[in-house]
């Protein structure tokens, strides 16, 4: 996987984080917890990666931490918060805070997950997460990013973002039209993003001159996404059923209503950009 280097306003964060990281890695060093860099933060990482912006910012910085052993991971929180100077959230077991209030969110995955993807603990307020895909995405392999030549970490690739955003949009849709339009953002510059990998390993999918760029890289987006779920049959059933849910009447397509928020265009246009994504997925 490749190396990305970007500095703190590519990432569209302060550079006073780097005391946070700083502190992050020791304890991730520590108890020899790989881990890596996943939401709104990894998806600012591809956007300035490619000198491009995403169109809202958030606050909260999460990680993906690989742990087979709860007690491990209790003993990382006890350590950030009595060695480190974070601070335990009350709203949320798998939530510290940092000095200036920034969330950080430590999402465990791995052997402590149940059957269902699931991870519970004891704590106050928000105690068990619904882990799909996150092993799987890891698994499929990770880039790397370099930041400020200070901090060196992995992070979520673009199709294992979306990928994340369809179940979080699927797990609470009455609360997560953001991950929606994150989704809508990524595939309104994925050509320009992916072209490269586009030419070179998708040149299938060019028939002529006057082919929608837009379409294609959705369909490539669509494969790639498959890479990763179909190393789990309930996770590619999972995706698949989101996709057929939003694609099969045009109407009641909740998914391609919310990317119109953004973009202008009609349902039928984000239709039919999803019916490229699932084309792409059963491939």
């Amino acid at each position: 996987m490749n190396t990305y280097n970007l500095n703190y306003s590519q990432l569209r964060q302060n550079s006073t984080i780097t005391e946070m990281l700083s502190a992050l890695e020791r304890g991730l060093e520590k108890f020899s917890i790989d881990f890596y860099l996943v939401g709104a933060v990894a998806r600012d990482a591809w956007m300035g990666i490619h000198n491009k912006q995403a169109r809202r910012t958030t606050g909260d910085i999460d990680f993906a931490v690989l742990i087979n052993n709860m007690s491990v991971y209790e003993a990382l929180k006890d350590y950030l918060i009595q060695v480190e100077s974070f601070s335990p959230s009350k709203e949320n077991a798998f939530v510290l805070i940092w000095k200036d209030q920034t969330e950080v969110d430590l999402m465990p995955f791995g052997a402590i997950e149940d059957h269902d993807g699931k991870v519970s603990m004891e704590g106050v307020g928000f105690t068990s997460l619904q882990m799909p895909g996150f092993s799987e995405i890891y698994e499929e392999g990770l880039p790397q990013l370099v930041l400020e030549n200070s901090h060196k970490f992995k992070f979520c690739t673009l199709p294992g973002i979306v990928l994340l955003k369809f179940i979080a949009w699927d797990d609470r849709p009455e609360r997560r039209r953001k991950d929606i339009k994150d989704i809508s953002d990524i595939l309104h510059h994925f050509f320009d993003m992916y072209d490269e990998q586009i030419w070179e390993n998708h040149n299938d999918l060019f028939e002529d001159e006057n082919d929608n760029l837009k379409h294609i890289a959705a369909q490539v987006m669509g494969r790639e996404i498959s890479k990763i779920a179909k190393r789990n049959e309930k996770l590619f059933n999972r995706i698949s059923t989101i996709l057929n849910n939003n694609t099969d009447d045009v109407a009641n397509s909740r998914i391609a209503t919310i990317m119109t928020e953004d973009f202008g265009n009609s349902v039928e246009d984000n239709v039919l950009l999803l019916r490229q994504l699932k084309q792409g997925l059963k491939e």
